[in-house]
């Protein structure tokens, strides 16, 4: 492991960055010098900066790259881009186990962020295979469910044309040459745009294509169209075209064909259309009798050719034999043409042998003529000048040519010839076949398991009979075999000179072309497949003999978006004021809306608990108990005699500004708007009319002021009927419904509640009628008819909007009891509407209406609220309006007469979302989500995932997230996901990984993790694994070493290394804290980090010991001038303290302490006690020590010259040091050790004469812990 995977495991990016960058910026010139003739910031050549291999693999041979494409962390993206921007970077270096890249690791662990930065480097290699032969798009696409295509249903295919397009076939508006695929547009077939009075998806959805064919000097499509299908580009000469001569560039449709095409088949100069009744048509140049009938030569037709050759220039139909005949499928070639049915095969033309009969006897067949020779049903066929070629429906394939006929044997596995494997018997037999397709003399054979195989047909002899020898020549060679599933073969076609287009199962397409290398080696082969990029989903190919080339795809159409949310009806039904203020007087019985239907049955006898399941039933049922509930309150509350106001001149949720009284008894609270809107008759009677009065029921209605001391709203009294029936009346108006209380199913539910309250349901039926009669309710009145429950059909929307516009077109006045009440001031126009509607159908009003400071603050002298929204327009803000006001739902988007372009049609969309949004309208949002989402193309993805986003619509970021997932390699590939934020890249690679558990659920997920954490969790938590240890390296290997020339007065000293121990002893005077203030002035920048270091944990490097000759204690070493930091001592203490120490103490254990940053290094640890300090200042024998902190070692003297230890005083000077500021060898308690210079001789001692201690220096690791002072290296 190197130190870079070491500091991304642990996640230092900045210690992996300066890895990096120390690394990156190796063998870079140094930049001129600005420090006044210094070189502090020029490399030494002896220097050595640390190497740093960024293509190095770990154990597991895996480079860092590769970890962090792998790594799911979103912190890993930086280690990326740090990685990409290293020069010595190998972004196609495979790992060793799968010969995986790291755009392969990336694609398979859903990383899109890292799979655009590395698509963004110019070396990538996206063709690089693993072992399994698996490119990363490949790789990627078998991880996400939906990524190929599961149909062959091409209805809804776009067209791809790319190639040489020398005769026009491209179909692309010019002659230029394509190097990649462009998509054709197909214009409507009057050549007109399309109305703006009709639907948007009619406007904007492409026109798509069924099946496209390609000759030599012409193109034909069969669109998904239903009349008049057919559009053709290429030269005109000839009638290929129609009418008229002149090439055509773009696609045009043929005139007075109106049938529906289904398929057509092409020869050079002619061409076939196959109806959907089983008819044939043709038209072109009829040179060698082709088109089927005989046309007479016309002479002097200017502008068709030459006036002696026939041509048709319109489409006509081929009788004669094929007369009351259903035919299959149509194929041609230049010379010739056949057909096919359930049962028979019928050709015509020029026969060269091909036909299926004597081209001796038969030279010219003008009209259609049946093929003895094949008696089998065909599924297939394909025709050259020189052969024909049969799909049976056995799956078997047989040629004619030469005036015979035999069936090809196709091996059945690519096995080599030297392996014996064993197959059932039913393998045995010849390959199955399902399509044959050919060019001038090569037929090419796709079989069912997706191989292919071509065959060349010899050219035609003069013996008129085929022989074996021939039979011989027709071997198959397979040019495609069958590796993965993914890689078989979907579709073929041929073009000259040995060229091949294919489509595989993942929807790739690859052309076979002759390998420029060929020849040049052994190995060379003669032809090469090539993926053709920018072109993935792919289902059908075609190509013709001048190297044209076509493809159908298919694009991922995503699943509508489920609408959620209250239509009108359902929005004003929750604000019915009596039920809520009934659901209020109980606080434990919940809203009608909140019950749910599984509590609704526990209120029904279970004899019928099965009827009920009905939910219509079921509602019905839960609203009537709610009413009756209701009135047993509000007769309970009613003294008799006495107006049962129950609600009295209490505030009312939803602002009722209406009573409707019945029998002069009971008032319930209602909005007037809502009842004007249901009924004209009530509006007129709100509007001032006349009393209403039905005679065959005694029922009347009629509209009352105000009463003193009562509520100070308009009172609707209604007579001659029940409270119950008035009640559902109301709940009509409000919801669209009418609940069924004379259906049997309901009215056993509720049987109690009607006996208590003495309702007949009969006559609440009766009353109900007269109710509908006598307001003008035809709808409610068919819904009456039935005897059990008939949903009547709903109306709300009509009435609103009928409201609506009469208040857009003369606004009541403001004394009106119909006039409006709120007034939306937009920036160019203001809107009039009702505070009734706008609370029921938006939470933001709701809220603000129902704060009764808020509006009294806004309403003008007119009492009408008025709300500033100048920020909108009415442009967005009418479909807002319709969808508030007037309930309008997805049909209003149908016709938008206002739009001119798809890209206008979504940013108007967003539009209406964003004022959507504001007023929080959910509902209205997704309605434009889902507009938006049949728009969604690989061209505008990227930018709707923003705008959705942005806005925060789930539905549709989920939506275009899983597009964009299933159309990954063509995003990516085309590089239309780099300019995305990068929080949308995370939110993109998180739902691919969900994809991808969907489709491996247990190797995706953690399943197996925790199942095998809650098995062996104890177990591993008392393990002592290692954390990593990140390496060191041996930086400034030159640079801490004594051999260098001392630096100068005015050179800055070189940090000390941090990492490791020098690699030899290194001996530094520490620099006295003194010579600071001898330094000039700018070079105390250069010091000051050595002078934050602390002495008590940084232990200080002493001065070199001098020995007892004057001389020498006043020459310093040579080069250095010794500068002593150590302290006046009291000798006499030091003395007294080693006299009084009484014996030894025993060694400490031996402990691990940091040496450096990243290494430790042994050690001894010494008690800190009073024995250990006296014992530092003994040595046996009079024998020098070295310190804790001195890299040399002094090794024991032999037993035989130790004696009894002995105090040994070393004197110093009167001033404590010696000339020259160079200090004595001290004895310090403090430091515990004696520091003795290698360069000068040892103190004598006392013992026997020649027998004085040896030396031996050897390399002691020292701690290297930064002293107080400037180091200075000998």
């Amino acid at each position: 492991m190197t130190q870079l995977h070491a500091y991304f495991n642990l996640r230092n990016q900045q210690a992996f960055q300066r890895l990096l960058d120390g690394s990156s910026n190796r063998g870079q010139p140094a930049g001129p010098s600005t420090s006044g003739g210094r070189s502090w910031n020029r490399r030494s050549p002896l220097s050595s900066s640390a190497f740093v291999d960024v293509n190095a693999r770990d154990w597991l041979g895996r480079s860092v790259l590769h970890l962090a494409a792998s790594s799911q962390e979103p912190s890993a993206i930086e280690y990326v881009r740090l990685l990409l921007a290293h020069p010595d970077i190998n972004v196609n270096l495979p790992d060793k186990e799968n010969h995986w890249t790291a755009l392969h690791r990336a694609a398979y662990h859903g990383n899109v962020g890292t799979a655009v930065l590395l698509l963004q480097r110019p070396d990538i290699d996206t063709s690089v295979k693993d072992n399994e032969g698996y490119t990363a798009y490949n790789l990627y696409n078998s991880t996400v469910e939906g990524t190929q295509i599961d149909t062959d249903d091409t209805r809804l295919a776009d067209l791809f044309t790319w190639g040489a397009n020398r005769n026009a076939a491209l179909g692309l508006g010019n002659g230029d040459d394509r190097l990649h695929p462009e998509q054709v547009v197909i214009r409507a077939a009057d050549g007109l745009s399309v109305s703006e009075k009709e639907s948007v998806e009619a406007r904007f959805s492409p026109i798509h294509v069924q099946q496209v064919a390609m000759s030599k000097l012409h193109t034909v499509v069969v669109t998904a169209e239903d009349r008049g299908n057919l559009r053709l580009c290429g030269f005109g000469s000839g009638g290929r075209l129609g009418p008229g001569q002149h090439t055509q560039y773009s696609l045009v449709p043929l005139p007075q064909l109106t049938q529906t095409i289904i398929a057509v088949a092409l020869g050079q100069d002619h061409t076939l259309a196959l109806s959907k009744s089983g008819e044939v048509f043709s038209w072109g140049l009829n040179r060698f009798s082709q088109l089927g009938y005989v046309i007479e030569p016309v002479t002097n037709a200017s502008g068709l050719g030459r006036s002696e050759e026939p041509i048709q220039a319109t489409a006509r139909k081929v009788t004669g034999t094929l007369k009351n005949k259903v035919v299959a499928g149509v194929a041609a070639c230049k010379i010739a043409s056949a057909c096919w049915t359930e049962s028979e095969v019928f050709t015509w033309g020029t026969n060269n042998g091909q036909l299926g009969y004597d081209k001796s006897a038969q030279p010219v067949q003008v009209l259609p003529r049946v093929v003895t020779k094949i008696s089998q049903p065909v599924i297939s066929i394909t025709i050259t000048d020189t052969a024909l070629a049969c799909v049976l429906a056995t799956k078997d394939v047989v040629v004619l040519c030469n005036d015979g006929h035999f069936k090809v044997n196709f091996p059945a596995h690519a096995f080599p010839s030297e392996i014996t494997a064993y197959r059932p018997p039913q393998a045995i037999n010849n390959a199955s076949i399902e399509k044959i397709t050919g060019c001038d003399n090569v037929l090419a054979a796709l079989t069912s398991n997706g191989e292919l195989f071509t065959l060349a047909i010899p050219p035609p002899t003069g013996t008129g009979t085929i022989s074996s020898k021939t039979r011989n020549v027709i071997v198959p060679q397979r040019v495609w075999a069958l590796r993965k599933k993914f890689s078989a073969v979907r579709d073929v076609a041929l073009s000259t000179d040995g060229s091949i287009v294919i489509c595989t199962e993942s929807g790739h397409v690859f052309v076979r072309q002759r390998n420029a290398k060929a020849g040049q080696g052994t190995s060379a082969k003669a032809f090469k497949f090539q993926q053709v990029p920018y072109l993935q989903r792919v289902v059908r190919v075609c190509a013709n003999e001048t190297g044209a080339y076509g493809a159908l795809r298919i694009d991922h159409r995503p699943s509508p978006i489920e609408v959620r949310g209250h239509l009108l009806a359902q929005d004003l039904a929750e604000i019915q004021p009596y039920i809520q203020l009934s659901c209020e007087k109980d606080s434990r019985r919940p809203l009608p809306t909140d019950r749910k239907p599984c509590e609704i049955k526990n209120v029904v006898d279970p004899e019928f608990e099965e009827e009920v399941e009905d939910i219509t039933i079921q509602h019905d049922i839960e609203q009537l108990k709610i009413l009756c509930s209701l009135l047993q309150e509000i007769r309970q509350n009613c003294r008799p005699g006495e107006e049962a106001s129950f609600f009295g001149t209490r505030r009312v949720a939803h602002g009722p500004d209406l009573l409707v009284q019945v029998q002069r008894t009971f008032q319930f609270p209602a909005h007037r708007v809502i009842l004007a809107a249901r009924s004209t008759v009530l509006a007129q009677l709100l509007s001032g009319g006349p009393a209403l009065r039905d005679h065959g029921s005694n029922i009347s209605v009629e509209l009352s002021s105000a009463r003193e001391g009562s509520s100070k709203h308009p009172v609707l009294s209604f007579s001659g009927c029940q409270t119950i029936s008035l009640l559902l009346l109301l709940v009509y108006f409000y919801s669209d419904n009418i609940p069924a209380l004379w259906d049997r199913r309901v009215g056993l539910a509720v049987e109690s509640d009607l006996v208590q309250l003495k309702i007949k349901p009969a006559q609440v039926k009766l009353d109900l009628h007269a109710f509908a009669g006598i307001l003008n309710l035809p709808l409610l009145a068919y819904a009456l008819e039935a005897p059990v429950k008939r949903m009547p059909a709903s109306s709300m929307v009509r009435d609103m909007q009928r409201l609506f516009k009469k208040q857009e077109q003369d606004p009541f006045p403001s004394h009106h009891l119909l006039a409006a009440d709120t007034t939306l001031c937009l920036g160019d126009r203001n809107i009039y509407s009702y505070s009734s509607i706008l609370r029921a159908r938006s939470s933001f009003f709701a809220d603000f209406f129902n704060d009764s400071d808020w509006t009294a603050n806004r309403r003008n002298a007119a009492d009408v609220v008025v709300m500033d929204l100048k920020h909108l327009r009415w442009r967005q803000m009418e479909f807002v309006v319709r969808f508030l006001c007037c309930g309008e739902d997805e049909e209003m988007f149908e016709i938008l007469e206002s739009v001119k372009s798809t890209d206008e049609l979504i940013d108007f969309m967003f539009e209406v979302i964003a004022a959507a949004n504001e007023l929080l309208v959910d509902r209205l949002i997704l309605l434009c989500s889902n507009v938006i989402l049949k728009c969604v193309s690989v061209n505008n993805a990227s930018s709707i995932l923003a705008e959705a986003s942005h806005f925060h619509i789930l539905p549709l970021v989920r939506a275009v997230h899983e597009y964009i997932a299933l159309c990954m390699e063509t995003l990516l590939e085309s590089r239309m996901l780099d300019d995305l934020e990068a929080h949308r890249i995370r939110e993109l690679s998180s739902f691919i990984r969900q994809k991808q558990v969907e489709k491996y659920p247990v190797s995706r997920s953690d399943v197996l993790v925790r199942a095998a954490m809650e098995t062996y969790g104890p177990w591993l938590a008392s393990q002592d694994i290692p954390q990593p240890i990140v390496p060191t390296q041996r930086f400034g290997i030159f640079r801490d070493s004594p051999r260098l020339s001392p630096p100068g007065p005015n050179k800055r000293a070189h940090k000390l290394s941090q990492t490791s121990p020098p690699s030899s002893p290194s001996i530094r005077p520490e620099q006295s804290n003194r010579l600071n203030a001898v330094l000039p002035a700018d070079e105390e920048m250069f010091v000051m980090d050595d002078v934050v270091a602390s002495s008590a944990t940084a232990p200080n490097l002493t001065a070199f010991a001098k020995s007892d000759d004057t001389d020498t204690q006043s020459k310093p070493a040579s080069g250095w001038k010794a500068v002593s930091s150590t302290p006046k001592m009291d000798m006499r203490a030091i003395m007294a303290e080693a006299q009084s120490t009484a014996k030894r103490t025993a060694p400490g254990p031996i402990s691990r302490v940091p040496s450096g940053e990243g290494s430790s290094v042994p050690q001894r640890i010494i008690p800190t006690t009073q024995h250990s300090k006296a014992r530092a200042t003994k040595t046996p024998s009079g024998l020098p020590r070295a310190g804790a902190d001195s890299p040399w070692r002094v090794p024991p003297a032999p037993a035989s010259l130790i004696k009894s230890p002995k105090p040994s005083v070393v004197a110093t000077s009167a001033s404590g040091a010696a000339p020259g500021g160079a200090s004595t060898s001290v004895l310090s308690s403090g430091a515990g050790a004696q520091h003795v210079s290698p360069f000068t001789s040892p103190k004598k001692n006392s013992g026997p004469p020649g027998m004085g201690p040896v030396f031996t220096p050897s390399k002691q690791t020292t701690p290297t812990k930064r002293s107080s002072g400037i180091n200075r290296v000998s």
